[in-house]
């Protein structure tokens, strides 16, 4: 057992039931309530459970759970930025790592925070080998790399949506002024 949480509108039950469940948890369990990790705390400020915070009528999810993915995606993107080939091992790790995020967020009212961070921080760079499913919810891998030539012969499955040809005639552009 790792978190738990009881909600009552009387503090002083609460601050009565702590004992009881501490000395429940000892003789059946033989397991300890570490003093300074009890919480108690008005019902409208939330209660951080999960990554997210419930509150009366919503659950948000925590900034920390945000940051992490941005940073995690910022990881990423510097290292498509270094000299080398991404590997097999590598694509299949952003991949797992990616929809670990987008499979948590996916619960909460999220969907702009998914679409402002996978439109804003992944790199164009990473549409060759992926593209994002319905509604940003899931990072799936291409059967095959995707030539500017080749898309209007794709299947329709393997058809990039709209958005990554915008997004890959925006980086060829850069990248054809750079070269």
């Amino acid at each position: 057992m790792d978190d738990w949480v009881i909600v009552h509108p009387d503090k002083a039950y609460l601050q009565a039931l702590i004992p009881r469940l501490d000395g429940f948890l000892q003789e059946q369990m033989g397991l300890n309530v570490h003093p300074r990790k009890i919480y108690l705390q008005h019902y409208s400020k939330g209660v951080a459970f999960l990554g997210a915070v419930v509150k009366p009528g919503r659950v948000y999810i925590k900034n920390r759970t945000k940051g992490n993915f941005y940073a995690r995606i910022q990881q990423w993107n510097e290292r498509i930025g270094r000299p080398g080939r991404l590997n097999e091992r590598e694509l299949q790790s952003l991949q797992s790592s990616v929809n670990s995020y987008l499979g948590l967020m996916k619960h909460y009212r999220t969907y702009y925070i998914r679409r402002k961070v996978l439109r804003r921080t992944l790199r164009v760079e990473y549409l060759n080998h992926f593209y994002i499913s319905g509604n940003y919810c899931k990072l799936v891998r291409k059967k095959r790399q995707v030539r500017r030539k080749d898309v209007k012969w794709l299947s329709v499955q393997d058809r990039p949506c709209w958005e990554e040809v915008v997004a890959r005639r925006r980086w060829l552009a850069r990248a054809s002024f750079e070269g």
